[in-house]
């Protein structure tokens, strides 16, 4: 009998997220994180890019919704510093948002690989796992995507599920290293896509607002871990709120 081979799992560092996978997540995982507008997904992904360079691990931030600066200024007002960790070469961006303006070359900060032309997908996947390589990602650290919805926008949404799958193969199967990557729920054009990347991911995490008090206008925020392959999780809904320090308990919710 063949011994079983077994993938090591690591805390999300975010506590009530944790109390849903009280035994982590698979190195090899790469995890999607869906909710409408609002719902705090960028919140949940900054504070567990922040919580895996707090446990040492090198950590890279792909951005598409916005810049590179606007992430670091988001952090600084939760009060999470990524100074140290740029200075310490344990957090790199790749910035495939500035393509649109332009911007000069000679301003770009060492830490930031600025992506002419993200369209460009295989080029971008050979940047990404380059970058992995050089950070020596190979079974610890984290790539963050922020967010699926926009890179399926900028090009033939085919080609960007099949980069997904490779982004999956490349970075958490072969390298064992975890993806998490947003996805913005509810824009009808990209339906069919989502229900693709939420077949091709190893987990999905469920953010929206409490159906029961929206009809009350009150807009409460809960998530829940719908799926977690090769990882024990509580699927009921979660309430939260999005504080100063970042994602914390609320009163529980209707479920």
């Amino acid at each position: 009998m063949h011994s079983e081979l077994k993938v090591s799992r690591i805390g999300t560092g975010i506590k009530i997220l944790d109390e849903a996978l009280p035994e982590g997540i698979p190195r090899n995982n790469m995890v999607m994180v869906v909710g409408e507008g609002g719902t705090g997904k960028s919140v949940f992904l900054l504070q567990l890019m922040f919580s895996r360079l707090s446990m040492g691990e090198p950590c890279i931030f792909v951005c598409f919704d916005d810049t590179p600066l606007a992430v670091e200024q988001n952090a600084i007002f939760f009060g999470w510093s990524i100074k140290e960790y740029v200075e310490r070469g344990m957090l790199k961006f790749l910035d495939c948002y500035s393509f649109r303006m332009n911007p000069d070359k000679t301003t770009i900060p060492k830490y930031v690989v600025y992506v002419e032309n993200p369209r460009e997908l295989y080029q971008l996947t050979q940047i990404l796992t380059g970058i992995m390589d050089d950070m020596e990602m190979h079974g610890r650290g984290c790539v963050f995507v922020d967010s699926l919805t926009e890179l399926i926008s900028i090009t033939e949404p085919a080609v960007a599920i099949e980069t997904v799958k490779t982004w999956r193969a490349e970075c958490a199967k072969e390298r064992l290293v975890n993806l998490f990557a947003t996805f913005h729920f509810g824009i009808k054009p990209y339906d069919d896509f989502e229900q693709i990347l939420e077949y091709v991911v190893d987990g999905i995490i469920d953010l929206r607002y409490n159906p029961i008090l929206m009809q009350q206008g009150l807009l409460v925020k809960q998530f829940r871990v719908r799926k977690m392959k090769g990882s024990p999780h509580i699927t009921k809904w979660f309430t939260f709120h999005i504080t100063r320090n970042g994602i914390e308990a609320a009163e529980e919710s209707s479920h």
